[in-house]
């Protein structure tokens, strides 16, 4: 049975052990570590050229780092290209297809006709029997526009009898749960652009090594490698150090602000792209098949790169940005006066700050910043409340532009294409 190690009765002992864990492990949540991607190209690109550096740049290592950063070249390309397609699609295709913006076309639709949103493209009221995707409703519109065309002279008869319908959205609260689940997925991306940016900031910019020889000193090195069943690449150690400072703005410039760009990119198409989809089952499916534009920097990592670098960045040390020496040197007795100043009685109260979910607000208000830049740049708000589309417009040109399609900034010209009809 587990006895006191000192004066402390045995019944508080796990009071005892309660204030250890949860002074250490609150410090490791709140401070965190100085800590590199172990599983993906972009921790490669930073850790690799330290390690070379800190040996004395060995020719092996050398290869290792050109290997890297050609990978992840290819994945800033990668990444950058299939969203720079989903922005033509969004930017270029939709508008020669003649796809108006979904904006909150039918959104209240169970509400119609006395509601904001109850026009549809057409200028119609919503029901739920005309109510169609756009590929449905445009090939709709298409047959009576042609049939009216091969006989313009029943062209009256031809709009009273073919009812083209309206297209619309069919679940607003779908949508919006759908955006939601998308921004958690995305948004621990954003976390480790963030953790990669603060360890950059946190590390010294002394010249330190990344890479170590030792073993334990209770004995000799054959000695422990015998006891504890060690090689010599088990004393071979990897950890996070300081960076020098022109190192740290390589980093910022060639990893870092990439990195975060592209997930910018993506959680701006992603957001779009949804909001732009109007079927139920679709919005459910590309919530989270957008996702794996971001997986494709480990995707990369993991199919190109050595096994020298794959052990040394799943053995890399993180280097703890909190300091434990109060919990590891204090005795039992004052670890259980401080679990009794610090958690109960009075004290407690003051805890319940813990209860605010400050991650679950953080990716709504990242929703909440998306959804309100698709409505400023694609929708207008009518007197009655509905938020319609804007004019749509072809593209200025047809040439590739993968910036300018990548965050939405491609030019348009010319008369509309289609415009929300007047009352």
């Amino acid at each position: 049975e587990p006895k006191a190690a000192g004066s402390v009765p045995e019944e508080d002992l796990p009071k005892v052990a309660a204030s250890k864990a949860l002074a250490v492990l609150s410090k490791m949540e709140s401070e965190g570590y100085c800590c590199i991607e172990a599983d993906s190209v972009y921790g490669a690109a930073v850790a690799m050229p330290q390690i070379a550096r800190s040996c004395g740049w060995p020719g092996s290592l050398i290869a290792v780092v050109v290997r890297i950063y050609f990978f992840t070249l290819l994945n800033f390309l990668m990444q950058g290209f299939l969203l720079s397609m989903i922005g033509e699609e969004q930017l270029m295709m939709y508008p020669f297809a003649g796809q108006m913006h979904l904006c909150d076309f039918g959104a209240n639709i169970k509400e119609c006709p006395n509601a904001p949103n109850c026009k549809g493209p057409m200028g119609t009221t919503y029901s739920m029997p005309r109510l169609y995707s756009f590929p449905i409703w445009s090939t709709r519109v298409f047959v009576r526009d042609s049939l009216k065309a091969v006989f313009p002279d029943l062209a009256d008869q031809i709009d009273a009898k073919v009812d083209p319908g309206e297209y619309g959205l069919e679940s607003y609260h779908c949508r919006l749960a759908c955006i939601f689940l998308f921004m958690l997925a995305v948004v621990e991306d954003l976390k480790e652009s963030l953790g990669l940016g603060r360890t950059l900031w946190r590390l010294n910019s002394r010249t330190e090594s990344w890479i170590s020889y030792s073993w334990p000193q209770w004995a000799s090195k054959e000695e422990v490698k015998k006891i504890k069943d060690l090689t010599e690449l088990d004393c071979v150690k990897f950890q996070v150090a300081g960076i020098p400072t022109h190192w740290k703005a390589f980093y910022i410039f060639f990893v870092l602000l990439p990195k975060f760009a592209l997930w910018l990119a993506v959680a701006m198409s992603g957001v779009h792209y949804l909001m732009e989809t109007a079927g139920i089952v679709d919005l459910i499916v590309n919530s989270m098949a957008l996702t794996f534009v971001l997986e494709v920097d480990e995707m990369v990592f993991h199919r190109f790169t050595t096994a020298l670098t794959k052990h040394i960045m799943n053995n890399i040390q993180d280097l703890p940005n909190f300091d434990t020496t109060r919990e590891e040197t204090e005795t039992d007795q004052q670890a259980l006066e401080r679990f009794k100043a610090e958690e109960l009685g009075n004290a407690r109260w003051a805890k319940l700050r813990l209860c605010i979910p400050w991650r679950f607000l953080f990716v709504l208000l990242l929703q909440a910043l998306f959804i309100w830049h698709y409505y400023h740049v694609n929708c207008v708000k009518l007197e009655d409340g509905s938020w319609v589309s804007k004019e749509l417009r072809l593209p200025k040109d047809l040439a590739y532009r993968p910036v300018e399609l990548m965050f939405g900034l491609l030019s348009t010209d010319g008369d509309p294409v289609w415009s929300m009809p007047s009352e």
